[in-house]
Parts: structure tokens; C-alpha cells; sequence
């Protein structure tokens, strides 16, 4: 049970978070109703001439194969670091760290200049497939992928990181003393030992991923429109905002309702999470 003293320490972080959350939230949910009388016209028009659950659906997909990407590539680099020496990990784990060290400008100018047609990515890909021509990697929806996951892989890389170091090395040593190969022991007790860490790192790149904004305005072109390219184009060019305060409401709640979904599917999943669902 709570005490008074308990309440009182809680109380300075409680205030921080009613004054720069819950206060803008109110105040962002009062101006989609209207800027002079209630109304819901914004959200009438976001699903009407704007169709924002295209928008929204687009977000959500992209994000989605974003962790895909970030889970696939981050895992691999997670379990090196992991069962690395530590000269080597402190090196591996500074050039993970290293795109948060670059503006986020210039990693995109970078990307541009790699994927553009005739650009170093745009014409291996080419000879991937066999084409003489290079692939069209820019101002589309996999241009956008490529630096999103660049940005977003350290979300996933560390998350598996320090799930993989906290497993006990003599469960590994006892399933190989049993017979197991080095494959089975990975697919039966590493990775099942590691599912936490990939459920945090998926959605945490997953909810950043969804914020993303410069990014989907240079890699697409403003051909691949996002939520949260939208919602500040709203705010920037069209000067309209209610319909931008409506957007985001929006986006902020399919983000909790995924949320929520994450929690109850990682509760059954994880070691003792049937106990903690229920």
C-alpha cells in the first residue's frame, strides 16, 4: 500500500509527466475538436477527401516490415556481440552506435546518393537480379525501408544483446553434453532464452518507426506518405491544425491498442507470462 512518503517522491515525476504529456494531450485532443467550436469536421474529413486510413495502413505496414528488417539483421549482430571478447564487443558495438552519431540529414543525403539510379546499391542490386539495369531503389516505399532500418537497427541490436549475455552458459553446455549439435542447441535454448529481448527490440523500433518523418520525405520522394509526414505537412504547408491534431490522436491510438496487443502476446510467450496474463 502506498505511503505518504512514497507519494511524495513519486510526486515531482508525476508532475513532469502531467505537464509535458498529459497537459499537450488534453490541449492536442481539444484543438481536433475544432479551434473555435466543438466539432468533427477534422476527423470527417481525414477518412474523406484525405483518406487517412490509407495513410495510417501504409505506416503500419511499412513499420512492420522495418522490424522485420532490424530483427533479421540486428539478431545476428546481437549474438556476436554477445559471446565476443570485450575489446572486441567495445569495437562492434561503437560502429552500431555509430549512425546515432550522424545527423540524421546527412545519413539521408548519404542514402540518396548510394540508392539513386547508377548509385553503388542501385547497381549491385541490379546484378543481384541479373538486370543490366540498375534497380530502382529511391523515392519508393524499399528506399524508404533501407534507411529506416539503418537508423532503427540499434533499437533491435541491443535489446538481443544483453538477453543472449544473461542466459547462463551450462544451459548450452548441458544440451551439448546431451547430444545436441550447435544448431539444435542454438534453436532450442538460445533462441527461446532470447525471446524478450527480440519482443523489446521489435517494438521499440516498431514504435519509432511509426514517428519517422524525414526519412519517408527525402528517401520518397513525397511519394511515400506517412503518418507523421502528413501530419506535419498538415501543420507546415496546409496551416490546418485541427485535421493535424485529429491525425495524430489517431496514430497515438493504434499505437496503445498495438501496444496492448504486444504485452498480452509477449505475457503468453515469455517464461512464466501465462501467470503474469492471467
Amino acid at each position: 500500500m502506498s505511503t505518504p512518503r512514497g507519494l511524495g517522491l513519486l510526486a515531482p515525476a508525476l508532475l513532469l509527466v502531467c505537464v509535458l504529456f498529459i497537459v499537450p494531450l488534453v490541449r492536442l485532443a481539444g484543438l481536433s475538436l475544432g479551434e473555435t467550436t466543438l466539432s468533427l469536421h477534422a476527423y470527417a474529413e481525414l477518412f474523406g477527401a484525405w483518406s487517412y486510413g490509407g495513410i495510417l495502413l501504409r505506416t503500419l505496414r511499412i513499420s512492420a516490415a522495418v522490424v522485420v528488417g532490424c530483427l533479421l539483421l540486428g539478431y545476428p549482430i546481437g549474438y556476436v556481440l554477445a559471446f565476443s571478447t570485450p575489446r572486441r564487443r567495445a569495437l562492434l558495438s561503437l560502429l552500431v552506435l555509430l549512425p546515432f552519431w550522424t545527423s540524421v540529414l546527412v545519413r539521408n543525403f548519404a542514402w540518396i546518393y548510394l540508392l539513386r539510379d547508377g548509385g553503388v546499391a542501385s547497381s549491385f542490386a541490379g546484378t543481384l537480379v541479373g538486370s543490366d539495369q540498375p534497380v530502382q531503389l529511391l523515392y519508393n516505399e524499399i528506399g524508404v525501408m533501407i534507411g529506416m532500418i539503418n537508423t532503427l537497427l540499434p533499437f533491435s541490436v541491443f535489446p538481443v544483446f544483453v538477453a543472449l549475455a544473461a542466459q547462463e552458459r551450462t544451459l548450452r553446455e548441458a544440451a551439448a553434453s546431451l547430444g545436441a549439435s550447435p544448431a539444435r542447441v542454438f534453436w532450442t535454448v538460445t533462441l527461446p532464452l532470447s525471446r524478450a529481448g527480440i519482443y523489446a527490440g521489435a517494438l521499440l523500433a516498431f514504435a519509432t518507426a511509426l514517428g519517422f518523418f524525414i526519412t519517408p520525405a527525402l528517401l520518397g520522394g513525397g511519394r511515400v506518405l506517412m503518418a507523421a509526414t502528413f501530419i506535419t505537412q498538415q501543420v507546415e504547408e496546409f496551416l490546418n491544425w485541427p485535421l493535424a491534431a485529429a491525425a495524430s490522436l489517431i496514430l497515438l491510438a493504434a499505437v496503445m491498442i498495438l501496444v496492448a496487443l504486444y504485452r498480452r502476446i509477449a505475457a503468453f510467450n515469455l517464461p512464466g507470462g501465462e501467470h503474469a496474463a492471467g
